[in-house]
Formats: C-alpha cells, sequence, structure tokens
C-alpha cells in the first residue's frame, strides 16, 4: 500500500511539474546613469596613476620593481569602456589623453577646458576613470606559492565620472566591483613563480576590461537575458501553443491561445491567460501583457501568475523612466 501510495504521489508531482516550461527573452532596462539622447561621441580619460590609486597591497614584483596592479587593470579598463559604447549601437568612444594643462589650481579635471576642445573635436561628453582599487592576499603571489596555495583572490572596484558637455551636468564617483581567483602553481621553484606573476598581470588587466565594460554600459540603456515559465498543458489551445511560445512565435502563439480565452473551467483558463500575458510581452505589449496577467491572477487564484504580474508592472515602471530619460533632454 506504501509502495502504491509513493507512487501515486510521484506520478503527481511528476505531472505537475511537466506542465510548466521555461525559455528566455531580452528585456530593455534603463541607463543608470541618464545622459540626453543626443549623446553619441563620448572622450575616455583615463586618470588613474599610482598617485591616486595607490595598491593594497602590492601583488607581486617583477625585476625587483613593484607592479601597481591599479594603473595596469586601468589601462585596460579604456578599452572595456570603449568595447561598452561600441555595444550600445548609438554611441562610440574616443581616448581622449589628458595632461597638466587640463587641470585646474585644485587638482581636478577643469571641465572648462574640456568643454572647449570637445566642442572642437565633436565630443558630447566624457567617461572619467578616477580610480581603481584591488585588494589580494597581503604578499601576493610570493608567499601563496611559499604556502602551497593553489588560488589567489583578487578584487577590484572602479570609481567613474561622467560629465555631459552640453548641459554641463556631473554624475560622480560611479563605481563597479568584480572579483577573481588566479589559478597558481603553488610551487617555489623560480620558472613556476615567474609564470605566476606573469599570470596575476594578465588577470589584473582582464579585471580592468571587465570594470570598464560594466561603468560604461551605465550610461545607456540595456538589453538582459531574463527567465519566463510558461504553461504546457490545460486546454487543447495551451498544448497547441507550447511549441510558438517556445520558438517565440508569439503572434501564432497569441491567435491560438485566444481560442479558450473563455475556457470553461476555471484554472485552466487562468494557464491559457497567463500565457497569453507571455505571448504580448513577447509582442512589447505590455499594457495587453498586464491586463491577461491581472485576469490570470484574479480568475485562478495563480501564484505564478501574481509573480508574473508584479515583474510586468516592474518592467512598465522601467521602461515609462527610460522614456522620461530620453524626454527630459
Amino acid at each position: 500500500m506504501r509502495i502504491l501510495l509513493l507512487l501515486f504521489v510521484s506520478g503527481l508531482l511528476l505531472t505537475i511539474s511537466s506542465c510548466k516550461n521555461s525559455y528566455r527573452i531580452t528585456v530593455k532596462e534603463p541607463a543608470v546613469i541618464p545622459l540626453p539622447s543626443e549623446t553619441r561621441v563620448i572622450g575616455v580619460i583615463n586618470n588613474v596613476t599610482e598617485a591616486n590609486s595607490p595598491e593594497k597591497p602590492i601583488a607581486a614584483i617583477i625585476n625587483s620593481k613593484e607592479l601597481n596592479g591599479n594603473v595596469a587593470a586601468a589601462e585596460r579598463a579604456v578599452d572595456g569602456v570603449l568595447r561598452a559604447l561600441t555595444n550600445s549601437r548609438d554611441m562610440r568612444g574616443e581616448i581622449f589623453a589628458i595632461d597638466s594643462t587640463h587641470f585646474g589650481a585644485d587638482g581636478e579635471l577643469d571641465w572648462t577646458v574640456l568643454d572647449s576642445i570637445a566642442k572642437e573635436r565633436g565630443i558630447d561628453g566624457f567617461v572619467e576613470l578616477c580610480e581603481i582599487r584591488t585588494i589580494s592576499p597581503v604578499g601576493g603571489t610570493l608567499v601563496a606559492n611559499a604556502t602551497g596555495q593553489t588560488r589567489n583572490r583578487l578584487t577590484g572596484t572602479v570609481f567613474m565620472n561622467v560629465h555631459v558637455v552640453e548641459t554641463g551636468e556631473n554624475f560622480e564617483r560611479f563605481s563597479a566591483t568584480r572579483s577573481y581567483n588566479i589559478p597558481i602553481s603553488g610551487s617555489t621553484n623560480i620558472i613556476d613563480l615567474l609564470n605566476d606573476i606573469q599570470r596575476k598581470r594578465e588577470y589584473y588587466r582582464a579585471l580592468g576590461f571587465q570594470l570598464g565594460f560594466e561603468v560604461g554600459s551605465m550610461i545607456y540603456p540595456n538589453w538582459v537575458w531574463v527567465g519566463r515559465k510558461y504553461y504546457t498543458r490545460g486546454t487543447p489551445a495551451v498544448r497547441n501553443a507550447r511549441h510558438m511560445l517556445r520558438e517565440g512565435n508569439w503572434d501564432l502563439a497569441e491567435r491560438t491561445l485566444l481560442q479558450d480565452e473563455e475556457y470553461h473551467k476555471r484554472r485552466k483558463r487562468a494557464r491559457v491567460l497567463f500565457n497569453l500575458a507571455l505571448a504580448n510581452e513577447g509582442q512589447g505589449e505590455l499594457d495587453n501583457a498586464i491586463l491577461f496577467a491581472e485576469r490570470a491572477a484574479s480568475e485562478g487564484g495563480s501564484k505564478l501568475a501574481n509573480e508574473y504580474l508584479m515583474t510586468l508592472r516592474n518592467r512598465k515602471r522601467q521602461l515609462e523612466l527610460i522614456d522620461q530619460q530620453n524626454s527630459a533632454h
């Protein structure tokens, strides 16, 4: 009897779990830093120096000369910012080299001077990498190898200022943080040590690129991948539309599901409405998606529908924020 009960429960759970499937779609999120919509060309400034970004502690020694990993990371962070701007499809970056003539008496960049140059060169704004902080274990690679470690933790944070030429707006001290576990040999053999030190230098540069890419992506709306669940069973229309949803044939899935929009069984009708919300979101019809999700939640009492409704409403607020950012400039 217990065996039969166990088989029944297992079969029921399998049936329930098999009623839903998942896929991934891309959705648009607003920019962290709202720039004017006409911003196209960004001057990228590397203002990270050994003076303003002292390493904590010094991570490696090469040829008896201290390596400041912050400076090494900053050099590659510039490339990360440039790549991020290219990925925006609407912006591009230019490396803007600075010297003593670009600073004011307070030691900070003089935006009045830079604005004048920017207008001559067709630059709409600046991204200034003003500081990078990296933290690695005390003693760096040498001590890590001497104690037989095979991993060395490296964490870095970049700080960025953004300046808009036309409006004079400044957005200051935005930051991003990343970490790497650097594999090392754990050997005190001189060749292994040199290889480990060189590998660490490469990881500083890789860290810098990721940091630069992350802060560069803050100045424009981004498309991100999100997961969505959908029902595969319930009514004939739900079953027929499941592959259409999976393949992204949103309009065909919607037409199919509408055949069972008023299905006589409440819980099964809620599944139809839930999948209709997904089909509408996929087509960019967010208001319709919210209406169908509201009906799925109220008519079927589904926890999944309630959660999805909150997600859709949050998406709508984000899109409204993007529109406000664009209209404000």
